[in-house]
């Protein structure tokens, strides 16, 4: 490893969407962004799938990646990577997940959960399976009585469907909230995977985090720092309206170990 003053080239790796070639030229824009902010050489790599680029990180063939929360989290609890930047969308860093049914079920509360049919995400979604489904155990929920189907949707938009169109009794999503004193619980959702579809929240669990932009624990601190400045700094200059056609991103906040936290004591109760 080089001094750390003389790192001067970093690596930013990616997982590519289902559009890689636009996927590409926004990674490339933020690239150069990131370069002009931090006076580094920012290279972008993409077309990674999480494994393959956590393994990049791990090695130091990557410097930085934009790692999916579960991801981030246990490769930081291996010590492997430090999250330095979560974004913000919806004005929050981070966001719940719910498993609900329409308005009009009978399924209202958790001595509901009998025999069900239950729509999810895929097995990898954080708040569209693993979380709901850690949360539900750690209060004493048995899967298996609550649930005699798992069926799986692909999308969020797609469980929302299955529910609404009877095809499952119950689903799982993502919800965005901020606080609302007006509310009986204190804050009101503001975005959620139902869209605007009228349902009841049987339970909730989180926070969340976002999509965090990690780096291999072979980059040098004064480095990481560096970066962290130029993307919590960024705010309407080139490199947020770059990190906004790339990420979604509307911002970013440092990212402590501690926002993983919350993420991290659910996974271990359904572990």
């Amino acid at each position: 490893m080089a001094p750390e003053e003389e790192k001067t080239t970093l690596r930013v790796g990616v997982v590519l969407t289902s559009d890689p070639e636009g996927s590409r030229a926004s990674l490339a824009a933020f690239c150069e962004e990131l370069s002009a902010a931090t006076g580094l050489e920012v290279q972008g790599l993409g077309g990674w799938n999480y494994n393959t680029l956590l393994e990049a990180l791990e090695t130091g063939e990557v410097d930085l990646g934009w790692l999916p929360p579960l991801v981030a989290m246990r490769a930081t609890s291996r010590a492997r990577v430090l999250p330095i930047a979560l974004p913000v969308r919806n004005g929050a860093s981070s966001y719940m997940t719910a498993l609900y049914a329409p308005s009009t079920s009978p399924i209202r509360e958790l001595a509901d959960l009998q025999g069900l049919r239950a729509a999810w995400v895929d097995r990898q979604s954080a708040a569209g399976y693993i979380v709901l489904r850690a949360h539900l155990r750690s209060i004493g929920v048995d899967l298996d009585r609550a649930f005699r189907d798992n069926l799986f949707f692909g999308s969020h938009g797609a469980v929302a469907r299955a529910v609404m169109q009877g095809d499952a009794d119950v689903g799982a999503t993502f919800v965005h909230v901020e606080p609302d004193p007006s509310h009986p619980r204190g804050e009101r959702v503001v975005r959620a995977g139902w869209g605007d579809a009228a349902v009841h929240v049987i339970t909730s669990a989180g926070p969340i985090p976002a999509d965090v932009m990690a780096a291999s624990v072979r980059v040098p601190v004064a480095v990481m720092r560096k970066v962290q400045r130029a993307l919590v700094g960024s705010g309407e200059s080139a490199l947020g309206r770059a990190a906004r056609a790339l990420f979604g991103a509307e911002g970013f906040v440092v990212a402590l170990s501690e926002h993983l936290d919350p993420l991290a004591k659910l996974i271990a109760a359904e572990a």
